[in-house]
């Protein structure tokens, strides 16, 4: 998550600082840090967004436009928290602050930093408004399928295989957040990257094609690495027991005593089903957000 937000000026001063989660830092390295990064503030490419980790600490960081490019703009995330929403949401509130109060930051003195509070309710808008979803599964289990189906989009009836990894937003699930959903390529020789791709996510739906030999080696592939990113965050995981029409489908209560994670039926061709899919990620975004309000207080 995000421990920590900064508007500082390329001579070190910091125009705004907030605080959020429970990851201390120390203020006096942390303020070396951001000095020392705000002197190349103007260097910057208009619109460039860098990162640097330090332990288990990431600093994501952008310069502002035109006559705003000696103010820095800066992220202090967890280190495994996924870079690509971590920028999104960088520029997003990079240009709110410019937006409604870069004139106070062009005449600002120096001194009183209370002038800028305001930008606490736009700020927690922005960074409380991403969710990441995963859908992951074997090769030709209908991930892609159920990805179109979500989306209100034609569903091919050819099979054409996910190229590493596909990236969509999702609009009309939640009032509270923007969901951004990974469709992970299934491939054997993609393995290597689940582990860096499921970084940052919030929610895992695992897909099976409900064959027995399917359900078998999704226990035995994906689990642990689910598993190992559970410890790392909270990460809600549902299992879609996809091609419920077919012959050969194990019943959804079946896959769920073999895998151990509430599962679901699913018929990825069927719009029907569309419905039953957006009720379930509102449902896992629901539990989500109430598992990280315990884990804060």
């Amino acid at each position: 998550m995000i421990n920590h937000v900064y508007v500082i000026k390329s001579d070190g001063k910091i125009v705004f600082h907030k605080t959020y989660g429970s990851v201390k830092v120390d203020d006096s390295l942390v303020s070396v840090f951001l000095s020392a990064v705000s002197s190349f503030a103007g260097s910057l490419t208009e619109g460039e967004v860098k990162s640097v980790v330090t332990g288990r600490l990431k600093f994501v960081y952008t310069g502002g436009p035109g006559r705003y490019k000696d103010y820095l703009f800066v992220f202090c995330a967890d280190q495994g928290d996924d870079e690509l929403g971590l920028r999104e949401r960088l520029k997003r509130a990079r240009d709110s602050f410019i937006e409604d109060y870069g004139i106070q930051a062009l005449s600002w003195d120096g001194n009183d930093t209370s002038v800028f509070d305001g930008f606490i309710s736009s700020l927690e808008k922005i960074l409380m408004g991403v969710i990441k979803i995963a859908l992951v599964g074997f090769g030709g289990v209908g991930k892609t399928t159920i990805l179109n189906l979500m989306r209100g989009a034609e569903i091919p009836l050819d099979y054409n295989p996910t190229i590493a990894v596909d990236v969509k937003r999702l609009t009309g699930i939640s009032d509270r957040y923007e969901c951004i959903i990974w469709d992970f390529a299934g491939q054997e020789r993609y393995t290597p990257l689940w582990t860096f791709l499921l970084r940052g996510t919030n929610i895992v739906l695992m897909v099976t094609d409900s064959t027995v030999e399917n359900v078998v080696e999704t226990k035995k592939v994906y689990l642990d690495i689910i598993k190992e990113k559970q410890e790392e965050r909270i990460l809600i995981t549902y299992c879609l027991a996809n091609k419920q029409d077919m012959p050969r489908a194990m019943k959804p209560k079946l896959v769920e005593r073999l895998l151990g994670i509430p599962t679901y039926p699913m018929v990825g061709i069927n719009p029907t089903f569309r419905e039953n899919l957006t009720d379930l990620i509102s449902k896992a975004i629901e539990e989500w957000s109430k598992s990280v309000t315990i884990e804060e207080e």
